[in-house]
């Protein structure tokens, strides 16, 4: 806190100390070269962010300040980490939106083991990096996988160790939120001892942090749901997807007509009944009854709102899905870090060093919420999710009551599905018997949160020796071996296959209620196609009360619920060599020596995952994941640079500077061979200013996720059916006729309200991703204002072959808007027939399960951008100011997705989470022993939905011009606020406000998504340290 920013984008902290980097003071080694330079300039565009700058605000973990930056994005941050089974807590790091496996992390400029077993297995946690420990993050821009090898396409991030520490250091952090939630601590011990005239050195760093869960319904702003919600739709052909009347609306306190807590019912009524009134543009609603906690059922009431035949409502009995911990804001995370370093010089030819680190981090909580059923959620053959009329534990009233409605309806009562005369007098025979089975909706809290436990823990070694030699020329050889270790349980998961056995009950000869498969276990669909297993459960079966809240008996959740358990490994090992030097011995060009250096790299990783047999075989209300065992991951590999010092100190060419650097990759596998390179030139007309210029050429391998994940059960998103009526005209000339040849009738209009089943896995052919990067851009370094520095830098990176998986919404989409059916895409899902499906599908409704997904090479990426950086520092008579301003303006920001038209434009940027602008502020003023800091981010305006929408795109007219009646978030500014004291000169104390103005997401947003990760969800926050040196 005593000190500010000082870093500048090409003179590192580390350029500024030699003795930081562990180099002889005469040299320099850079981020993104191994080649020592004379002088103290990147030739790369380098934002730096010194070690004392993650103390600055009072964030605890590295990632989430790192992702303050313009360059990086918020897409697994610490607050947004819960979106996905098995990640809440982690902490990636993701370059201008490319993807976090496209952003190569390095410690003191060598990989680190991954830390994300389900996505990608490369990607290291951040969360395991040593906060008080760290010199330096450099960030840089472009491809660099002709020096570090595959992943370095959209940049690298070098987090730089503290060398020689001499000395110790304790500090210690409290904060809290203003709600008195969100709380988090910290505390560290770095204590470091040079011995033997200074050629040794041993430091030793413990630190320990821990963040607390907190949830919407703690914050005014989120206890309530407010939401755009859909009131118009555009009728097929509408010019540019504009009828004059906005889609959405925003509405506060919105209520679900699709689940409640205590159970809810939905009758779907004919079109010219509507007994429960009808939408915007004439559908009839479904008529929703709740079960009230002692399990009576009322009508839902509330002002009913969007579209048919669910909607939703505002205000009313019905549940917001903000209640207790229904929606998880940020996970609890504990860490524990233990980190060793030392070298010793034998003789400045010889100099063993090591690095050893230990951490465990413990995450807990849920977003996922308690388990839910909807009638066909869990596509159960037998239909048991549905609850049959006669269901002993309906109340007389509650029967009476939904027996009226749903005699009183013609329609299907659980889809909205015409009915024949016959179908219909059939429905109501059954009604009349109480056989029918109607569905419920439902957050089951009384079975409790699922809350994910999870403890990962991350070990790294790295051995080797360094050394000078002939004076100008230098080596390194080093082992580095990393292992994360992670186990997830689960805990108050359900078996489904019990769950499914408890609710369907009747009574026995003497009146008991008792679960129907023991009566029947014949008539009992065996959901995990194991005999025995379904032997135990019935002879263990417990009815289930499935009407209003309190009403689970803990006998049927001992039942019904379990404990699941997942472990995971990934293992790292890199083995290295390089040699270093120049011609100085030899010749020297105009310019000086040439410097070179040359070296090879030989790394070995492996990934597994298992779960218990319970979840592989299906049981589990988790997607049913075999284990996954892949074959090792190999690379061997050889790489050289060159730097040409073409002039030195003549007239318009102070420096003038070319590099070339290349590489040659041995990969294991389909991806064999490739090769990488990269030039830069510099160029120095005068000492305040300074050109640079980068091309680069980088790859990113496939990786063992990627390859050799296992076929299994996933979900996505629910999808737009092309074929349903209200997106028909939405696609291209094509669609409306492939969909009648696929037999899709004409007044086909089904809506997904919930995600659609699929399976998904890797695939063992893929090739390797290609990038080419380029930056140019300068410096001004004035002598008239000392201290301060100007870097402008344009940069241009395009991947191409990426390896993504089509989407659901892609597979559909791309199957009918191609000239006809006969391509590959309409083979990859199956539709039903006219009748209800299997699981309880809709007519002609895409069926669960039946889609295929996997990895190829066939997408493109793009990113153009600026980044700019202001800085300055200066002593005064009376103390010290300084600021530190970066500035990133978005150009492009593009993705070719499309399998079937490759140049098919997707338009990121301005989307939420792609903000075209955005400025990081942070400034110091020192007066004595007082600092006095302040930080300003930021942050453009960003569309609802999608650049598409409101602009022509692809030749295309806008798609969706009156999408909502709101057309872009606003613009945000955050301001932090601290100050140090340095009670004596070891002894300092600082406190500090960050989001002054206690700015929310906007206009609903939860803050938890991958785009909208990008807002504050802590609101205002207050925090003390102390920091003291011994």
């Amino acid at each position: 806190m005593a000190q500010g920013s000082s870093a500048t984008p090409q003179t590192t902290e580390a350029d500024r100390n030699p003795e930081a980097t562990g180099e002889v003071a005469s040299s320099i080694v850079v981020t993104g070269s191994r080649i020592r330079r004379p002088n103290l300039e990147a030739n790369a565009p380098i934002t730096t962010i010194s070690g004392e700058q993650f103390f600055e605000t009072g964030q605890l973990s590295v990632g989430d300040t790192l992702n303050e930056l313009p360059q990086l994005r918020s897409t697994f941050s610490q607050q947004n980490s819960t979106r996905f089974l098995g990640t809440r807590g982690l902490n990636l790091l993701d370059l201008y939106g490319l993807g976090t496996q496209r952003t190569l992390v390095l410690v003191n400029g060598r990989r680190h083991v991954g830390s994300d077993v389900l996505s990608n297995g490369v990607s290291p946690d951040t969360n395991t990096f040593p906060t008080d420990l760290i010199e330096r993050v450099d960030v840089m821009t472009g491809g660099a996988s002709s020096v570090y090898g595959s992943d370095a396409i959209a940049g690298v991030v070098n987090f730089v160790l503290k060398q020689d520490y001499e000395g110790v250091q304790v500090r210690g952090q409290n904060g809290a939120s203003k709600y008195g939630d969100a709380g988090n601590r910290y505390a560290s011990i770095l204590a470091g001892k040079n011995f033997a005239d200074g050629r040794g050195n041993i430091a030793i760093n413990v630190e320990y942090a821990q963040s607390d869960d907190f949830y919407g319904s703690n914050r005014p702003t989120m206890r309530q749901n407010n939401a755009f919600i859909v009131v118009d739709t555009d009728p097929a052909g509408t010019a540019n997807g504009s009828d004059g009347v906005f889609d959405r609306q925003f509405f506060r306190d919105v209520r679900s007509a699709t689940i409640s807590l205590g159970g809810q019912t939905g009758i779907f009524q004919s079109a010219g009944n509507a007994a429960c009134g009808r939408d915007a543009v004439g559908a009839a609603f479904v008529c929703n009854m709740l079960f009230q906690p002692d399990g009576t059922l009322v009508p839902q009431t509330g002002e009913r709102i969007g579209l048919g035949p669910n909607g939703n409502y505002v205000g009313g009995n019905g549940t917001s899905s903000r209640e207790g911990k229904l929606l998880a804001l940020s996970p609890n995370l504990e860490r524990i870090s233990v980190n060793l370093m030392g070298h010793y010089e034998f003789s400045p030819s010889f100099v063993p060093f090591w690095e050893a680190k230990y951490v465990r981090a413990d995450a807990y909580g849920s977003q996922s919420g308690p388990f839910f059923s909807q009638g066909t959620t869990l596509g159960d053959p037998g239909g048991r999710e549905r609850i049959r009329l006669d269901n002993p534990f309906l109340s007389d009233q509650a029967r009476t009551l939904l027996t009226q409605q749903l005699l009183a309806t013609t329609v299907n009562a659980n889809t909205g599905a015409a009915l024949t005369a016959a179908q219909l007098d059939a429905q109501r025979a059954a009604i009349n018997a109480g056989t029918f089975r109607f569905n419920l909706r439902r957050n089951w809290v009384d079975f409790g949160i699922r809350d994910e436990a999870i403890r990962r823990e991350t070990y790294r070694a790295v051995v080797g020796v360094r050394g000078d030699f002939n004076d100008d020329w230098n080596y390194e050889l080093s082992v580095n071996y990393g292992e994360h270790r992670e186990k997830n349980v689960v805990k108050g998961n359900v078996n489904v296959q019990r769950y499914l056995l408890g609710i369907d009950t009747t009574r026995d000869a003497a009146g008991n209620i008792v679960c129907r498969s023991k009566l029947n276990p014949a008539g009992t669909v065996d959901y995990g196609a194991d005999a025995a297993i379904l032997a135990a459960d019935i002879a263990a079966c417990v009815p289930i009360n499935p009407f209003g809240q309190g009403s689970v008996s803990q006998a049927a959740r001992n039942y019904v619920l379990m404990d699941t358990v997942a472990t995971g490994k990934i293992k790292q090992f890199v083995a290295s060599g390089f040699v270093a030097g120049d011609t100085s011995a030899w010749f020297e060009l105009p310019g000086g020596p040439v410097g070179f250096s040359v070296g090879g790299e030989y790394r070995r990783e492996k990934v597994y995952y298992d779960l218990d047999e319970l979840t592989q075989q299906g049981y589990a209300f988790y997607n049913a994941i075999p284990t996954f065992r892949a074959p090792a991951f190999e690379v061997k590999e050889l790489y050289g640079e060159i730097s040409v010092p073409i002039l030195k100190d003549v007239p318009f060419f102070k420096e003038l500077t070319a590099n070339a650097s290349g590489r040659v990759s041995d990969y294991k596998g389909a991806t064999g061979t490739v090769y990488t390179w990269g030039t830069e030139l510099t160029w120095t007309p005068v000492l305040d200013i300074r050109f640079r210029g980068t091309y680069n050429k980088a790859i990113r391998a496939p990786n063992v996720v990627d390859l050799y994940s296992e076929q299994s059960q996933n979900f996505a998103p629910a999808p737009n059916d092309p074929c349903s009526l209200r997106n028909i005209g939405t696609g291209s000339s094509y669609r409306e006729a492939n969909c009648r040849a696929a037999g899709v009738p004409t007044n086909y209009d089904f809506v997904y309200t919930s995600s659609i089943e699929l399976i998904s896995g890797g695939n063992p052919n893929l090739r390797e991703e290609t990038s080419t990067s380029w930056t140019v851009g300068g410096v001004l370094q004035p002598r008239w204002i000392p201290g301060l520095s100007l870097s402008v830098d344009y940069f241009n990176i395009k991947v191409d072959d990426v390896i993504t998986a089509p989407s659901a919404q892609q597979i559909l989409n791309a199957c009918y808007d191609a000239p006809n059916l006969d391509n590959p895409f309409c083979g990859l899902f199956t539709r039903n027939g006219a009748t209800e499906g299997p699981s309880g599908e809709a007519a002609y409704q895409v069926l669960q399960g039946s889609l295929q997904q996997t990895t190829l090479n066939y997408a493109k990426l793009t990113a153009e951008g600026i980044n700019a950086e202001l800085n300055y520092r200066h002593d005064f008579s009376w103390g010290s100011a300084g600021f530190k301003t970066v500035y990133t303006r978005m150009i492009k920001r593009n993705e070719y997705l499309n399998p079937a038209d490759p140049s098919f434009r997707n338009q990121i940027l301005e989307e939420l989470g792609d903000p075209k602008n955005q400025v990081n502020f942070n400034g110091d003023v020192k007066f004595g022993k007082l600092t006095i800091g302040y930080q300003m981010r930021w942050i453009d305006k960003m569309y609802l939905n999608t650049y598409e929408d409101y602009n022509s795109v692809n030749g295309l007219p806008p798609q969706n011009a009156d999408y909502a009646s709101l057309k872009k978030y606003p613009d945000v500014f955050y301001h932090d606020a601290r100050m140090g004291y340095d009670v004596t000169e070891k002894f300092n104390i600082y406190v500090g406000v960050d989001n002054i103005g206690n700015r929310a997401p906007p206009f609903g947003l939860t803050g938890v998504g991958a785009g909208s990760g990008i807002y504050d969800v802590r609101g205002r926050y207050g925090y003390i340290g102390a920091v003291a040196k011994f």
